[in-house]
């Protein structure tokens, strides 16, 4: 559905990168007058994000920095941009080269994010403007056409359109603990808030529960701040994020319009290729990269919850792969016996006042064993489950039944031109999304190639076409 007459005013709620791009390309294509209110609840994340606010010099993309870009039409802008700030760069003790292979800091990514809505700004045409918000969005009411928002301040904005670039939540409570146990000062349900890492001591031990990006970049950070108490992980199969190779994607032979028809089908094609071609996995996944969105359309509920079910877990340890030189720390730190790996489930906590008691089960096993610890942090990765999310905003959108989760609960029912469904099926004409809420509909959306592209394609939707 697209809009009615260009609109005078876009509000857009959330300045991670995704809300960051949208607001960049608004200003950049806008002719006609607009307003562009980019409204981010925290300071620091303005222009950034969780990922790219980081200052941590060991925080690095995950990505090579040819593949960075933000602009799906100029493949080496980021690559331009890190090169002609060489010298910044090589300060950074993790990174030796600023080529298309290297994996530079997230900070310096957040600075370029930051840059490019500078330069957006200042190269608007007349009458286009952005008002940039350190604020919250507490509701909004869809009324005659148009959107009012009412913000934690007070203040009331009415925009003609408004995109929830919501980005990714903290992640859910783990189980096996009560609500007395989420409240007390040894656990950390946010592993993003900014005093977390200032309660550890350096001898103390804690627990990492999960064992994906979020744990490694806890790790990384402990270990570079010279922490040396024990860093415990646990997580059900054990699997941690696997380690980049240089490498161009393979020849898979998959056209981007076919399908594997089921799971089964898929895994057995994929493993059949390594096997017969003697390749390595990687380029076999990067190779399914620009397909992945039309084959998970393509297998239908049942078969995508049957890979939710069993191949998941498999799936984010290979494809969110890790840089090879962060790969190899964590790789010490296990040698070194600081890292200490557990496979199982949480039974229980239990906050002992100076420890923490938890009871873990290995997996495979009826027996239980006992591991104490002084801090217990939460690395399970974004609840995507919007009816469990702690957000006032999105409980006022559930509650007036303006948005509905996914069939998958992975985020929330989009249209394909990015607008939000309501709890009746309709596509809205004024609230929109991209990125991570649309992960029920296309799995592959939570990355910067991804985002660029539908940040490109909302800005022209949003202006009419």
């Amino acid at each position: 559905m697209k809009p009615t007459s260009p609109p005078q005013t876009i509000a857009i709620v959330g300045a991670g990168f995704s809300g960051t791009l949208v607001a960049a390309h608004l200003l950049s294509r806008a002719k006609a007058p607009l307003t562009v209110h980019l409204i981010e609840r925290e300071r620091s994340r303005f222009a950034r994000g969780v990922a790219y606010s980081t200052t941590e010099d060991c925080h690095l993309l995950n990505v090579p920095a040819g593949n960075m870009s933000a602009f799906p039409d100029d493949r080496e802008h980021f690559l331009r941009w890190a090169q002609a700030r060489e010298a910044e760069m090589l300060d950074c003790a993790c990174v030796g080269e600023v080529t298309a292979a290297a994996y530079l800091p997230r900070r310096a990514y957040g600075d370029y994010i930051a840059q490019i809505l500078d330069e957006a700004e200042r190269g608007a045409a007349p009458g286009v403007g952005l008002d940039r918000r350190i604020d919250e969005v507490a509701s909004l009411k869809v009324e005659d056409g148009a959107v009012a928002l009412r913000l934690a301040s007070g203040a009331q904005l009415r925009a003609d359109r408004v995109v929830l670039a919501l980005g990714n939540f903290r992640p859910g409570d783990p189980s096996g603990a009560d609500g007395a146990f989420h409240r007390s000062a040894r656990y950390h349900g946010d592993p993003w808030a900014p005093e977390v890492l200032d309660r550890l001591l350096p001898t103390e031990s804690c627990l990492l529960v999960g064992s994906g990006l979020t744990m490694v970049d806890w790790a990384v950070t402990l270990n570079q701040a010279g922490y040396r108490g024990a860093i415990h992980v646990v997580s059900r199969r054990g699997l941690w994020p696997q380690s980049h190779k240089p490498g161009a994607p393979a020849a898979f032979g998959l056209e981007p319009s076919g399908k594997f028809g089921s799971v089964r089908n898929g895994l057995h094609s994929i493993r059949a290729f390594i096997r017969d071609t003697g390749t390595d996995w990687r380029p076999v996944i990067d190779a399914l990269r620009p397909v992945t969105q039309t084959l998970w359309k393509g297998l239908g509920l049942s078969e995508q919850r049957r890979f939710l079910r069993h191949l998941r877990t498999f799936w984010d340890c290979h494809r969110h792969r890790l840089a090879p030189g962060i790969a190899a720390r964590l790789g010490a730190m296990l040698d070194s016996g600081q890292l200490v790996r557990h496979v199982g489930r949480i039974h229980a906590f239990r906050d002992l006042g100076r420890r923490v008691e938890v009871t873990l089960r290995p997996r495979g096993s009826d027996r239980r064993y006992v591991l104490n610890v002084d801090a217990v942090v939460n690395c399970s990765g974004s609840e995507s489950d919007y009816r469990r999310l702690d957000s006032p905003l999105v409980k006022d959108l559930l509650v007036q039944r303006l948005i509905r989760p996914d069939p998958l609960a992975l985020g929330l029912d989009v249209a394909d031109n990015g607008a939000l469904i309501d709890a009746e099926g309709r596509p809205s004409a004024v609230l929109f999304t991209l990125g991570p809420p649309q992960k029920g509909r296309l799995w592959e959306t939570t990355a910067v190639p991804e985002i660029r592209g539908q940040a490109a394609g909302l800005a022209v939707e949003l202006l009419g076409g």
